[in-house]
């Protein structure tokens, strides 16, 4: 049987309000705010805020928002009672979910609101925003290297195994220093194959990594200099992997 939660409302006048979770929800935005504040002056608050005890988080009792930070916000502009419930959250990993939960019913997360997220409590996270914000390549296959130092064609559909990983928070870092050798490779090939769309560059970042990868020598040097003049040969090629993977296997015949 569902529980049903008591909603309390919060005077707007009331001297201490709810706290706000800074560095894991999405930063508020002025202009939302403006257009709840909007809809309550013609149609009433008819929703609630959603708020929790995090005595994990700093030790203390006080109500942080979960949901509806800028509803809570709009009923302030307002003057109005600020209706919430209150729901129970374990741990971080718990409240985490359940941010992503209670979002997928209204603004769905994206990737980088997971990344941010799960930053304030992995270091494994906030090392992979840092080489995101680094190199100029797609965050999937950013994990995908600093994971195992692979790079498969198959990730660069948004439903696939990494991405889950990356949503779940159970991302970890396995080849770090490896994984930065591999970007520093990638951004020199970039500087020299025509930039193309979004997913031809994520396709050539793949089977590049993946070809020398199974490679038993590999000289960097040389390979850029074939690169250099053969760089044209992939303007030709299609989004099929098979045929990037033809003409990168073709530069080391």
């Amino acid at each position: 049987m569902t529980k049903r939660m008591k909603v309390e409302y919060l005077s707007p006048l009331s001297t201490k309000g709810f706290s706000m979770l800074a560095e894991i929800n999405r930063p508020v935005s002025p202009s939302h705010v403006t257009k709840i504040a909007n809809s309550i002056n013609r149609m009433g608050v008819i929703r609630c805020i959603v708020v929790a005890e995090l005595p994990f988080i700093d030790g203390t009792n006080d109500k942080y928002i979960i949901d509806g930070q800028h509803l809570y916000h709009a009923c302030l502009r307002n003057g109005v009672e600020i209706p919430y419930v209150t729901i129970d959250i374990k741990d971080h990993e718990d409240l985490i979910t359940t941010l992503a939960l209670l979002n997928t019913s209204s603004k769905a997360w994206v990737t980088k609101d997971y990344l941010k997220a799960w930053s304030a409590i992995h270091t494994d996270y906030v090392l992979l925003n840092k080489y995101f914000n680094t190199y100029d390549i797609e965050v999937s296959q950013v994990a995908e290297i600093l994971l195992d130092n692979t790079c498969s064609s198959k990730h660069i559909c948004a439903a696939s195994g990494v991405y889950r990983t990356l949503k779940k928070g159970t991302f970890r870092v396995g080849y770090e220093k490896a994984a930065v050798e591999t970007f520093n490779q990638i951004t020199d090939c970039l500087k020299i194959v025509p930039r193309m769309d979004r997913m031809s560059n994520k396709l050539f970042i793949a089977t590049y990594v993946t070809v020398i990868r199974t490679l038993r020598a590999y000289n960097h040097a040389e390979f850029l200099d074939i690169l250099e003049a053969n760089k044209d040969k992939f303007k030709l090629a299609t989004l099929d992997p098979n045929a990037y993977k033809k003409v990168m296997m073709s530069l080391f015949v």
